[in-house]
């Protein structure tokens, strides 16, 4: 992962999709909170560095 704004959000984005996948395989119920947790960790931290792409394309 380089610094670019818009590949912190790519790479969050990507570890979004990973650990939803991993829950949806897991088997056990609390690896599978766990997991899902992650996910939605991840799609926030995507989420702020896609709200701060523009203004760091923009400096």
């Amino acid at each position: 992962m380089n610094d670019r704004p818009d590949s912190r959000h790519d790479y969050y984005a990507r570890r979004e999709a990973q650990e939803r996948a991993q829950a949806e395989r897991a088997g056990d119920p609390i690896a599978r909170r766990v997991h899902g947790e992650l996910a939605t960790r991840y799609a926030e931290i995507a989420a702020c560095a896609a709200e701060a792409a523009p203004a760091q394309n923009n400096a």
